[in-house]
């Protein structure tokens, strides 16, 4: 430890002998004379002294043995029972004589009053040495007082805070003296020598920091050891201290309190107390190597106090359960503070971690806190803690500020999933937002729009105008009132129904909180909905032996388990999901729930030298499922000239996120990795169509474009049905029938003329405020049915008879030809729908009947060629089948036969719609038709001479007879006929029907 000391003043060489000064005798100290002498008489015996005294102690306090027992101090011990800090007005802890080493006793009694266990509380030779020695120098700096002196002294004349006696000139000086031995002998008679002298030491100021009293802190605060474990040279050193405990602090003086400390063992060497051997093996001692290091010392002079934040926190909170003051009432309080957290945060208040701070005037809040229990382990105050002093402002506790946009999470979105029924996959809008009432319109931090998006992203890019319009519906559903009781119960002890307004969905307008308000909200939401009040304490006992108070920190259900969890699940989105907002740091290989949250000047700063809207606050929460820590840093106020603002450099330092990760990193030191926080079995899965609410069912076989999956509260799990998908109700439609065939069809022109197109993904959401445009162009559109379904168009059923077909349009009127027969019934239905799906409206229906005529038809000539038939037939819508007949006779005519009798050249009469129903048989008579090498002989066709075989499809010539190659032997004589030249008569008549 660093020695160096401030040295005593040395004395200079006296060149002669120096010449006593004595004060003059004037008035006032004849009189003091007088009246002391004749007090000393009176303390002998003399009468006239008596009757002086009597006088002098008639008013005297009276005395009661309880008013000597000395206040101790109020004791704050950390998670684990041990002492953090003492507090009081004096820090005192009383010890018994049977703790008191005899070194220590021995060396008390043989520097300040030797015959101690030898009087009744008054020492009369020492008093009439130490008043001669008074006469002598007109001084009266002697008192001559005995321990039991000094303790009546003490605790009746002396003002224990400051020092200051009550009465300090000549003659009330003498009385007071008088008292003192008055009550000093009445007190040995009614307690001990060891109760006094016990008494006495628990009393005394041996200085230092703090404001310690007692010997036992003396013992703890310049040694760090128990009263009963000093040994010789320390206790003469505290034996020493008392008479001078500034002077004499070893600290502070190290030659001073080292020459005090040999007096006393010389002093006690004297009055035989130790051999001279022993006083010399003591003096040997170095004090400076028996002393604790100052640097570490609790209460040293060297700068800041160790968990200075916490304690102030503490005491505050031990005022508001007990309605007593700690400093002042002795307390022992049980707290929760974990000593290596608090270190962590003094070091980064004292500016001893890698934490870098741009200039002097930002400052920090730190809270970290358990969230099962509520259990605050670690406070920081701010950077003016690092300088030393307590009660100062202690921005975690004191301080209120905006807290941005770090209350998203729990006020916006919880009430959504709580009262609206939302998912985490639900879809916001993102657009220019204007406070009712005003020309006001929020914008985002970066001042653009991004329209429908997922409701992730806008909790991990922390857009401002979802969240608004979402408290808006919150607001419309539930009312204010309800809103207002619930940032109640979370414990934001400045909300009133009065100021709550629609901008506290961004942590703005006259939302203000403090960091502990803000870390227990969070640790809500990760605690499954259940508030438990943030607080330092866990027990309070009393040192008077009042009963203990032990404080009720059960939680209460603010919110349920589902909607916090699911608001829960954002941060945790907003810390893993991949967007840039300073929380990346904050990964682990646990789950981390975070949020952050930023405030700016606005106009107020302009005055400071600020630009407008530039950052003065910023937040960062992250919680694991077991402990959540906030931080804060900013400016308490504007500086002209100083920058007391954020810009980019001093943002991308991201202190918070830094604070943050050290703190993490400390919270979970030693520990298991803490899971991630149970899903309710309230909460469930649900998968619906991207941005439509009420959540609609996924049609199959859609595109996973337009799919999402997220979670949601059981109650709310409901999907409508797609095939409701909206498509609004025609009101009017007209069908004609031209006598040409030319359908006309008219519907009323669609409502919403925008989905007679495929709509765009993107769309223009600005608006007018006040005669201003707030342009948002190219906004995101999430979903619309027309990507799935198509446009609508103007559609109809034509039914004519038996047979329907469509029309689409995507006109509201159209023409169309259709074929109909006289006295059909045309029925037209028309209706609007999606062009890709038979999502429909309504319809409504027109029937057109096709009117039916006489028809004069006239037959053809018995003399028409058949092509004249076909014709005829065709143009007519008739049906004729033919049959040839080969007649020679009639050759070239025909026969039309019609229900059994022949029409040929008649005119009938026939109905348009029936018409085509007619049938004629036509006959054709045509000549006969021979084959090769045939002739028609006898109206009949028959093969020529010669010739044999089909004579319709051809004869061949007939083959010759073989002649017999044997001779005949036959005698006879030729008997055949020889050849007439002359025809028969058959062959003449042959020959004649062939040329016929």
């Amino acid at each position: 430890m660093n020695t160096t000391q401030k040295q005593p003043p040395k004395k200079k060489p006296a060149a002669k002998k120096k010449t006593v000064k004595r004060r003059k005798i004037n008035a006032k100290n004849m009189a003091t004379i007088i009246v002391s002498v004749i007090v000393v008489l009176g303390l002998i015996g003399g009468s006239a002294g008596m009757v002086m005294i009597g006088s002098m102690i008639k008013d005297a306090p009276k005395i009661d043995i309880n008013n000597f027992e000395s206040k101790e101090s109020t004791q704050i011990l950390d998670k684990d029972g041990n002492l953090i800090q003492d507090i009081g007005q004096q820090i005192r802890t009383n010890v018994s004589y049977e703790d008191m080493p005899t070194s220590l006793v021995d060396a008390f009694v043989a520097v300040e009053d030797s015959r101690y266990f030898e009087h009744n509380g008054f020492d009369l030779p020492r008093f009439a040495k130490a008043f001669l020695t008074n006469l002598k120098t007109l001084s009266f700096s002697q008192g001559g007082s005995t321990f039991t002196m000094q303790l009546v002294k003490n605790t009746y004349f002396t003002n224990d805070e400051t020092g200051e006696m009550a009465a300090r000139s000549k003659l009330a000086g003498v009385k007071r003296k008088v008292q003192e031995i008055f009550l000093a002998m009445q007190l040995e008679k009614q307690t001990n020598k060891k109760r006094i002298f016990e008494l006495y030491l628990n009393k005394l100021n041996f200085g230092g920091s703090g404001n310690i009293r007692g010997v036992q802190k003396a013992a703890e605060y310049y040694f760090g050891k128990d009263v009963s474990e000093l040994n010789l040279s320390e206790s003469a050193l505290l034996a020493g201290i008392i008479n001078r405990p500034n002077a004499y602090n070893p600290f502070k003086n190290l030659d001073y309190a080292t020459d005090r400390r040999n007096t006393v063992l010389n002093l006690m060497q004297r009055h035989g107390y130790i051999t001279k051997q022993e006083a010399e093996l003591a003096k040997s001692i170095k004090i400076e190597d028996q002393l604790v290091d100052s640097s570490v010392n609790k209460g040293s002079t060297d700068g800041g106090t160790p968990y200075q934040s916490y304690v102030d926190a503490v005491i505050a909170e031990a005022k508001e359960l007990t309605g007593m003051d700690p400093t002042v009432v002795p307390m022992k309080i049980y707290t929760s503070m974990d000593p290596e957290v608090q270190t962590q945060i003094d070091d980064i208040q004292a500016g001893k971690t890698n934490v870098e701070f741009p200039d002097d005037l930002m400052e920090i809040a730190i809270v970290s806190m358990n969230n099962q229990t509520g259990e605050i382990v670690g406070i920081g105050g701010g950077r003016n803690y690092a300088g030393g002093g307590s009660l100062l402002l202690n921005h975690a506790t004191d301080q209120y500020k905006q807290p941005g946009s770090a209350v998203k999470p729990f006020l916006s979105y919880a009430l959504a999933f709580e009262n609206l029924g939302w998912s985490t996959s639900h879809t916001v809008t993102d657009a220019p937002f204007n406070y009712a009432g005003t020309t006001k319109v929020v914008k985002n931090f970066n001042g653009r729009y991004y329209g429908d998006i997922p409701l992730e992203y806008a909790v991990g890019n922390s857009l401002n105008t979802p969240a608004l319009k979402t408290l808006q519906e919150v607001i419309d559903a539930i009312g204010s009132k309800k809103v207002v009781q619930y940032l109640q119960n979370l414990g934001f002890s400045r909300v009133t129904q009065d100021e709550f307004n629609v901008g506290y969905a961004i942590g703005g307008s006259t939302y203000e909180a403090s960091t502990v308000e803000m870390a227990g909200a969070h640790a809500t939401m990760i605690n499954g909905g259940s508030y438990i009040k943030p607080h330092t304490i866990t027990k309070i006992e009393f040192k008077d032996g009042t009963s203990p108070v032990v404080p009720d920190y059960s939680g209460t259900q603010v919110i349920s388990a589902e909607s916090a969890y699911l608001a829960s699940h954002l941060m945790y989105q907003a810390v893993y999901g991949p967007y840039s907002n300073y929380m990346q740091i904050l990964k682990r290989g646990y789950p981390i729930y975070g949020k952050t949250g930023t405030t700016d000047w606005g106009s107020d700063g302009l005055k400071f030298g600020i630009p407008q809207g530039a950052a003065k606050d910023k937040w960062m929460i992250a919680s694991s499922s077991k402990y959540t820590n906030a931080v804060w840093v900013g400016y308490e106020k504007g500086i002209k000239d100083k920058k007391t603002y954020f810009d980019s450099q001093k943002s991308k330092l991201n202190i918070p996120g830094n604070i943050s990760k050290l703190m993490l990193d400390v919270l979970h030191k030693d520990e298991e990795n803490p899971p991630a926080i149970t899903q309710p079995d309230g909460v469930t899965s649900i998968t619906h169509i991207k941005g439509l609410y009420p959540y609609t069912a996924v049609l199959e076989g859609m595109d996973g474009s337009f799919v999402t999956t997220g979670m949601i509260k059981k109650e709310f799990n409901k999907l409508a049905d797609p095939l409701q998908a909206s498509v609004q109700d025609i009101g009017t439609f007209d069908a004609s029938l031209s006598t040409d065939g030319n359908l006309h069809l008219t519907w009323g022109d669609y409502p919403d003329a925008s989905k007679l197109t495929v709509a765009p993904n993107t769309k223009n959401l600005g608006i007018e405020v006040g005669g201003k445009w707030y342009d948002a162009p190219d906004c995101a559109v999430a979903f619309d049915w027309t990507w799935v379904y198509g446009p609508i168009r103007y559609k109809a059923q034509v039914s004519i008879q038996d047979f329907s077909f469509d029309v689409t349009s995507e006109q509201s009127s159209i023409d169309q030809h259709i074929d109909v027969k006289p006295g059909d019934k045309v029925n037209v239905c028309g209706y609007y729908a999606y062009e890709n799906m038979n999502y429909r409206s309504n319809e409504i229906c027109k029937e057109i009947q096709v009117e039916d005529k006489e028809i004069q038809l006239t037959i053809p000539s018995d003399k028409a060629t058949k092509a004249e038939i076909e014709s005829w037939a065709s143009a007519n819508g008739v049906t004729v089948s033919f049959t040839e007949v080969a007649d020679e006779a009639k050759k070239g005519t025909n026969e039309i036969i019609s229900n059994g009798a022949k029409v040929n050249g008649t005119t009938m009469t026939f109905m348009q719609s029936t018409i085509g129903q007619a049938r004629f048989a036509v006959t054709l008579y045509v000549g006969l038709a021979c084959g090769d090498n045939a002739s028609v002989v006898n109206g009949a066709c028959a093969c020529n001479q010669g010739y044999e075989g089909d004579p319709i499809k051809g004869c061949t010539a007939k083959p010759a007879p073989t002649p017999d190659p044997t001779p005949s032997t036959d005698p006879s004589p030729d008997t055949s006929p020889s050849p007439d030249p002359t025809p028969s008569e058959d062959t003449q008549d042959q020959n004649d029907e062939n040329k016929d």
